[in-house]
Order: C-alpha cells, then sequence, then structure tokens
C-alpha cells in the first residue's frame, strides 16, 4: 500500500512530442525573425555608407570649387606650380581634416585608381577601414568600385560578376558620365 501512493510519474509519449512541435514552431519563428534582423542590419549598413560617401562627396566638391579645380581632370607640365597639385601623385586633391582626398572633376578618384595614397586617403576620409571593408572593381558596371563589407569577402568573385548584390558602387566621375553612389542591398 505505501508503495502505491509514491509511485513516481512521468511524461507520456504523447505530452513530450506535442512539447518538441511546440518548441520547435519557437525555434523557427525566432530564427526567422533573427535572419530579418540581421538582413535588415545589412541593408542598413550599406545605406549608411552610401549616405556618407554622398556626403562626403558633396563637401569635397564643395571644396573643389572653392580651389577652383572642380572642371580640372588632369595635368599638363604647368601644374607643378599649383597648390592643389600632388607631384608625387600625379593628381589634384582637396584637403578634409588634414587628409588629402585626389579628385578629378571636382569628385574622389576612384580608391583603386593607381597609387597606395589615392585608395588609403579614401578609406580614412569615408571612414572605411581595412578591417571592416573591401574594395573591388564591378567591370559589369563601367568600372564601378564596389565598397563591400568584410562579411561578404567570399562573395567578391559574384560580386564582380553582377551575381550578388549586397554593397555600394562608387563610380567616379569622367568627362561622359557624372559620379554616382548606388546602394545594392537584394542578396543581404
Amino acid at each position: 500500500m505505501l508503495l502505491n501512493r509514491y509511485r513516481i510519474r512521468g511524461f507520456t509519449l504523447l505530452e513530450l512530442t506535442a512539447v518538441i512541435i511546440i518548441l520547435g514552431i519557437i525555434a523557427v519563428i525566432a530564427t526567422s525573425k533573427y535572419l530579418s534582423f540581421s538582413r535588415d542590419a545589412h541593408i542598413a549598413q550599406i545605406k549608411g555608407v552610401a549616405a556618407q560617401i554622398s556626403k562626403q562627396n558633396q563637401l569635397i566638391h564643395s571644396k573643389s570649387v572653392i580651389d577652383n579645380i572642380e572642371r580640372l581632370t588632369g595635368c599638363s607640365f604647368q601644374c607643378a606650380d599649383h597648390p592643389n597639385w600632388d607631384v608625387r601623385v600625379g593628381q589634384y586633391f582637396v584637403d578634409v581634416s588634414g587628409t588629402r582626398v585626389y579628385v578629378s572633376l571636382g569628385y574622389p578618384l576612384s580608391p583603386l585608381s593607381s597609387g597606395d595614397a589615392i585608395g588609403d586617403n579614401y578609406r580614412e576620409v569615408f571612414g572605411l577601414p581595412e578591417t571592416s571593408f573591401l574594395f573591388t572593381v564591378v567591370p559589369t558596371n563601367l568600372g564601378s568600385v564596389a565598397i563591400v563589407p568584410i562579411e561578404w569577402q567570399s562573395k567578391l568573385s559574384e560580386i564582380r560578376e553582377g551575381d550578388f548584390q549586397c554593397h555600394v558602387e562608387y563610380s567616379a566621375p569622367t568627362s561622359v558620365r557624372e559620379y554616382s553612389v548606388r546602394t545594392y542591398t537584394e542578396d543581404c
């Protein structure tokens, strides 16, 4: 009689199955919410970088106008006397907080232009450290430069081919096109 009073009761198989199903449903909902937040964070990062580049480009263009170099693209022999001509780099520049940003037609040159100083200074002025962002050329968009968050470094070849889109593209101005800053967030 004493034995029956202290009988240990566990969960039935039906109860355990119901709990597992409920936990599975919660996990699916939580995962989809997490992935949505992650995607939203990537999109916000891309749009933030594009906004920063556009804002800095306007500042740089204004400085180019003040320095009277907004229409200049290259140089002949008389450039060595111009105060905004860097003889070592072979480009015009404007000063942004003590850093030279090299320009053509009043806007920054591509960060992948020849010479490390151009890309290094571009990174510094635009707040794009090597530990956070990579640059790659996008030949499908007339040689634009893709500014890619470091977490997508395994996707660089796909970005170059136009098969993966979670980056900012910067096109420096030329004699036939204006500069542009575009965001691509389809695959974020």
